[in-house]
């Protein structure tokens, strides 16, 4: 139920996970755009970690909060049918906190690119899990910018 008493149907778990699944092969095709382009050849990603690092940070932000912002669906949200809603109104995340959801499980994955610090980005992994357990479904992304999952 959101803040306004609308009843909503909340997204499963696992329809979730396949959007995520089919927004990380976006994710990885849209990677290899820039890096080929920009790249003479595999070697200058060991000369440039911090760089590569930088622009697929870039690419990831870019592409799901603004979706998230404009449309409150990516690519593989649309795919599985479901949307990302503010809690309390059902209405779209905006800029905010669609940057918000994305920082939450991003910060420990770009803290986790330190070699030794490696485990951190496992963290990332907790963010989505969470959600399982949570009664309204909403990982530690979802709490933080106070949105909910919803199938359209």
């Amino acid at each position: 139920m959101l803040g306004t008493g609308k009843m909503v149907e909340l997204a499963r778990p696992l329809t979730r996970l396949v959007a995520r699944i089919i927004d990380g092969a976006i994710f990885f095709v849209l990677s290899l755009i820039p890096l080929l382009v920009g790249l003479q050849d595999f070697d200058d990603l060991a000369d440039e970690p911090l760089g590569v690092s930088l622009a697929l940070t870039a690419i990831g932000l870019v592409y799901e909060v603004s979706l998230v912002a404009t449309r409150g669906q990516t690519i593989g949200k649309m795919a599985m049918k479901i949307k990302i809603i503010r809690a309390g109104d059902g209405l779209l995340p905006g800029w905010d906190m669609s940057t918000v959801r994305w920082l939450v499980p991003a910060i420990p994955s770009l803290i986790g690119l330190v070699p030794p610090l490696g485990l951190v980005g496992l963290l990332s992994l907790l963010v989505y899990v969470s959600l399982t357990w949570d009664k309204v479904r909403q990982g530690w992304h979802d709490k933080a910018a106070k949105t909910l999952v919803v199938k359209v």
